[in-house]
């Protein structure tokens, strides 16, 4: 075999035999021509001198929901309830951190002498700068296959959604001042079959009433009857099944009905489908059912929620209108109730549209009803109000809300929403307020009588930052 090193010989013959030749004349044109031979002799000598690269391992395939992440297919970023930023800013190594925090100034018409606002989940303080919800969380993004996120709330949101659970009053150890502060907490694991598969045990999100229990995921800034009546979390353990690019089908087995806690020894559970056939349109299916009231073991509550959304405009240039779309959620349910206390049906519709003008300005307007034969969704007063709710099924009660969007940045987020609301009987705050006489907490006074009122109209201005 011959040796690389071969040339190195040839070389040096070269210069012996020219050493031993009658130097040629200074401008003689064979100096010239006799160095380029030396300098590619000793090029090549220093090429074949290398040690060969080693070999590059083929590049390992990617999986099936790696190269189709699921939703990954189109832009999602209009649809309501759903939130619409870019990856975030805070990933560092294996971890995404996120920050939110919601502030707001409410104007309710009646000015309730304790400043309160009821009934309502967002924005529950009159004519104070307040805040709504602030939220610190962190994802494990990582690591393949692992699934841990826990994020940690504070704020009027947390007391008037997870503060208002009752379950903890079901003996000990299940406190609300421990439980209400987490606003999500899982631990699970993901497979790589079909477009992915999550398994999780912990606090989830609930998706039954469509809208996002973070007001910045939705288009407008307060919540429809149909989404405050219907759960923000639950409790449990949650299947995601990624069956392609456009479906998604979760199963939920939990503690109940928002609830940290169960009434009842058996569990409560359901399902969530949502296909996303084309980038224009999203449609939703979900069923619940459960036992939900203390003390009737024949209790029972299947409920549906359906939602279809559709973006039925897109602009293209420099047009009016940049895009539109409406989303319709119709649930309905039933309360079943062992004797003597009556059965009946709760159910509603709500129907938004958005106008968004620019890429970073929009306007929608939303419109719902709700209506329950028995009073198993309507809210009752904070826990701690000594007064007993006066209200009598059945309620019928519905609204109108306009919202004004301004997202100067991705990251930032002001709101301007006037509602009104009406229900059939008196509902909401009125001027005397719920809480006690001159609008102070205390004992029950026998004199004081909540004052409620057949409607409500309110002014909100929002500002939200999150990353």
């Amino acid at each position: 075999m011959v040796r690389a090193g071969w040339p190195l010989v040839l070389v040096a013959v070269v210069a012996a035999h020219a050493a031993a030749q009658e130097p040629p004349p200074a401008d003689d044109p064979r100096i010239g021509d006799l160095q380029r031979e030396v300098k590619e002799l000793t090029a090549r000598v220093q090429q074949l001198e290398k040690p060969p690269a080693p070999p590059v391992p083929p590049e390992k395939p990617k999986r099936l929901d790696e190269r189709q992440p699921p939703f990954g297919e189109f832009d999602f970023s209009w649809l309501n309830g759903n939130n619409s930023q870019p990856p975030s800013l805070l990933t560092v190594g294996p971890l995404t951190w996120s920050i939110y925090i919601d502030a707001y100034y409410a104007l309710q018409f009646h000015f309730p002498i304790d400043h309160t606002i009821f009934p309502t989940t967002v924005a529950p303080r009159h004519n104070e700068i307040s805040f709504n919800l602030g939220i610190l969380g962190v994802d494990i993004t990582g690591v393949d296959g692992l699934i841990g996120r826990i994020y940690v709330q504070y704020g009027a949101n947390v007391e008037t959604t997870a503060g208002q659970d009752p379950t903890v009053l079901r003996g000990y150890f299940l406190s609300s001042s421990v439980f209400k502060y987490i606003q999500q907490a899982a631990v699970g694991w993901h497979f790589h079959v079909l477009h992915g598969l999550n398994l999780e045990l912990g606090i989830f999100q609930s998706y039954v009433g469509l809208e996002s229990y973070l007001p910045q995921e939705n288009w407008s800034y307060t919540h429809a009857f149909v989404s405050d009546a219907t759960p923000y979390y639950f409790f449990g353990l949650r299947t995601q099944i990624f069956a392609t690019q456009r479906l998604k089908i979760e199963l939920w087995l939990v503690n109940g009905w928002q609830t940290f806690g169960q009434w009842h020894e058996g569990r409560a559970g359901g399902w969530f489908i949502n296909w996303r056939p084309r980038e224009w349109l999203s449609l939703v299916n979900s069923f619940y059912i459960g036992q939900e009231v203390v003390n009737d073991p024949e209790s029972l509550r299947p409920y549906t929620d359906n939602n279809i959304q559709i973006r039925f405009y897109r602009g293209h240039g420099k047009r009016t209108i940049h895009s539109a779309a409406f989303s319709l959620t119709a649930d309905i349910g039933y309360e079943k109730r062992g004797a003597p206390a009556p059965s009946g049906w709760m159910g509603g519709l709500s129907l938004a549209t958005r106008f968004a003008w620019t890429n970073w300005r929009a306007t929608t307007v939303r419109g719902d009803v709700f209506y329950d034969q028995t009073g198993a969704l309507v809210p009752r007063f904070p826990l701690t109000d000594p007064y007993p709710f006066p209200g009598t099924p059945p309620f019928l009660m519905g609204g109108v809300s306009v919202t004004m969007d301004a997202s100067p940045s991705p990251w930032v987020l002001f709101r301007l929403e006037y509602s009104h609301r009406q229900a059939n009987q008196p509902l909401f705050s009125g001027p005397n307020g719920i809480t006690g006489p001159g609008g102070i907490q205390g004992p029950a006074v026998p004199a004081f009588l909540p004052d409620l009122s057949n409607y409500d109209d309110r002014l909100i201005v929002n500002a939200t930052l999150r990353l």
